[in-house]
């Protein structure tokens, strides 16, 4: 019997209910509002209970078991071959993960983590960002350290290694066949390795090579910044700035030019195939594809801009008052319409090949209000949620407690819906009050 791993209050309660009303002890839903609510489907092996509104929920079924204290702690349990446990304190504030080759653990700037090969080797990771790092695993043992006096980090940051000594007094970058060593950081610098040379007294003098990727250099820097950059696209590209002139960028298939650094700037790529100019840059900008003779890109910031491209189209009116965008690839289709960033959205999607379809309404503090394949679902107020809609930690902890009005999709198709956490609700069709009993097929134990 489902009920066997409840707890011993909930099974007392439930022998008495099956007693007074025989049917119940194969499925029942007994409501007392606000107290409690317990309902159990013994043919699906399904139990749930609550206590004190949405403040405590208790679900469980053969495949997993979920436990809710609002807005405290969220324990979530899975069965069968996975047995995974995911564990939530006042989320986001601490959160932990027990999988069977991975642990994890998660208290603001602090994580742990530790994953287990196949070969019994663990990797494990402890962080206290930006200060304490720790590294362990088989191919390069431990490392770590405690910033700004000592550290010693494979594959960080995206460098190979990182080194550094009471930072900022010294720091080296490791990348493949080149090292960047900084001595008073960033004031004075070396570049080494295999394929790196090249000295830096910022913001006097600097000369870099980088065999086959880079020569660059500055003389009082900005003043006189040069480079020659090898990118797998475009290939070799100088660039100059005499600072406040002018700033350029020359190379086989990109030029650019900048008078008075961003008074009016050109960019004409062969390779994406735009022309661009801005006067001054950002505030006006506008791009048009080479050959043709309407601008896809046009920008007055912030009073109005609009772009055109790659099936994209986006607007703004007054930014952030008003912004919009619209995309049609294929099959997919998308539309957003939002105000003051997020007080206000409205957004839509649908694929015309698989027949899916969602939308989303929200309003701060007022409502959310989404749909998915016509279920609908939302609440009001929506404090949080209207402005994070689908976030999973939000939904599940801390919108049902400011939920007066809320609605669901049920199992059935029905739509669902709550007032004051269950004072008044319509379940299945039907209508529950605040005392209520129900035995029999109409229990869905959710």
């Amino acid at each position: 019997m489902v009920l066997g791993r409840s707890p011993s209050g909930l099974r007392v309660a439930a022998l008495l209910l099956a007693l007074l009303v025989p049917e119940a002890a194969g499925a029942f839903d007994l409501k007392v509002w606000p107290l409690f609510r317990v309902a159990t489907n013994e043919a699906r092996g399904e139990l749930r209970w609550s206590a004190l509104g949405p403040l405590v929920e208790y679900t469980r079924t053969p495949e997993w078991s979920d436990l809710r204290i609002r807005p405290l702690l969220w324990l979530h349990r899975e069965y069968g071959e996975r047995h995974d446990v995911r564990v939530e304190v006042l989320f986001p504030l601490l959160s932990l993960r027990l999988e069977e080759r991975y642990r994890s653990l998660r208290f603001l700037l602090l994580s742990q983590h530790t994953q287990r090969a196949d070969d019994g080797d663990d990797t494990s990771a402890f962080t206290l960002f930006p200060f304490v790092f720790y590294r362990h695993d088989a191919e390069h043992g431990t490392r770590g350290g405690v910033l700004p006096f000592y550290l010693d980090l494979d594959d960080f940051l995206g460098y190979e290694r990182v080194q550094a000594v009471m930072f900022p007094a010294f720091l080296r970058l490791t990348e493949p066949r080149v090292e960047r060593s900084y001595y008073l950081f960033p004031f004075v610098s070396t570049v080494g390795g295999a394929d790196g040379s090249g000295v830096r007294v910022w913001p006097f003098y600097g000369d870099t090579t980088i065999a086959g990727r880079e020569r660059s250099g500055y003389l009082l820097w900005p003043f006189y910044v040069h480079s020659e950059r090898f990118d797998a696209r475009y290939g070799w590209e100088s660039r100059r700035v005499f600072f406040p002139v002018l700033s350029s960028l020359d190379g086989e298939h990109r030029t650019s030019r900048g008078w008075g650094m961003l008074g009016y700037t050109r960019t004409v790529d062969d390779i994406a195939g735009y022309e661009a100019t801005g006067a001054p840059w950002p505030v006006v900008f506008r791009d048009r594809a080479l050959g043709d003779e309407t601008w896809r890109t046009w920008r007055l910031a912030p009073f109005y801009g609009y772009s055109d491209r790659d099936g994209i189209r986006s607007r703004f009116i007054a930014w952030p008052f008003f912004r919009s965008t619209e995309q049609d690839t294929d099959d997919f289709h998308f539309r957003r319409h939002d105000a003051i960033l997020v007080l206000w959205r409205r957004q839509w999607q649908w694929n015309e090949a698989t027949g899916q379809r969602a939308s989303l309404l929200t309003v701060f503090p007022v409502v959310r209000s989404a749909e998915e394949d016509g279920h609908p679902a939302g609440q009001v107020p929506a404090i949080v949620d209207s402005i994070i809609p689908t976030n999973r930690g939000v939904l599940a902890m801390w919108a049902p407690l400011w939920g007066l009005v809320r609605w669901d999709t049920g199992p059935a198709g029905d739509l669902d819906w709550s007032v004051l956490w269950g004072l008044a609700s319509r379940e299945r069709g039907r209508w529950r009050g605040p005392v209520d009993v129900t035995t029999g097929d109409t229990v869905d134990g959710r």
